[in-house]
């Protein structure tokens, strides 16, 4: 089950319980009848404050986002707002066919934290152990949506699902595939284990699947 379903199904039965409760102690003192001692009165009371705490952590977990504990490196952007893209690209991908490699190429932006998870995750020891002789990788910069759109389009890379989103040619140089559907958009969500799953699915299957079938 899935964190928010969970959570979901924790906040739904808080709130009716909370809610059964008060309404059970409004019938009472509207009716005029003393069902329950003082005692035990006050004790529902204390019950419905705790439930009400808990209550709200649930919702702070659900709402309040915890990203990644990774400290990024500021001198290291991986999406350069004055390449020449098109050139860069097409370079790229002349070279990965030339070495037969494969070839990522991944649409971004520097504000972005998905995409800069995802640059920090492929450069990790095990990632960079695997592909070092496998892949190449190339960023293309899309600004704030309004840079190198077109070679987006061009490439049938779609960027309505958000960032960020690649494209993958075979070291034959065929396109093996995109990440059209969001499968690396909640990058930050992703450890560097699950983006190696995620190409050596690549490498081994010719598949790109969502990484976070391994946890």
């Amino acid at each position: 089950m899935s964190a928010f379903y969970k959570y979901r199904a924790g906040l739904t039965f808080v709130g009716g319980t909370v809610a059964g409760m008060v309404m059970t102690w409004a019938m009472v003192q509207l009716s005029g009848y003393a069902l329950i001692s003082q005692q035990n009165l006050d004790g529902q009371l204390q019950l419905i404050a705790k439930l009400q705490q808990e209550n709200y952590e649930l919702t702070d977990d659900l709402f309040v986002y915890k990203g990644p504990n990774i400290v990024f490196d500021t001198s290291d952007l991986p999406y350069k707002n004055d390449a020449d893209a098109p050139g860069t690209v097409a370079s790229a991908r002349q070279q990965a066919l030339n070495d037969e490699k494969f070839l990522m190429v991944t649409f971004g932006a520097n504000w972005c934290l998905d995409c800069r998870t995802l640059y920090h995750h492929l450069r990790s020891p095990e990632v960079r152990t695997f592909t070092t002789d496998t892949f190449d990788f190339v960023n293309v910069d899309i600004g704030k949506f309004n840079t190198n759109v077109d070679l987006a389009t061009d490439l049938g890379v779609d960027l309505q699902r958000g960032i960020p989103v690649a494209i993958v040619f075979g070291p034959d140089g065929d396109v093996i595939g995109t990440t059209n559907a969001g499968q690396l958009e909640p990058a930050r969500f992703y450890t560097s284990k699950q983006i190696l799953k995620f190409v050596r699915d690549i490498v081994e299957k010719s598949v790109i699947a969502a990484p976070d079938s391994v946890r």
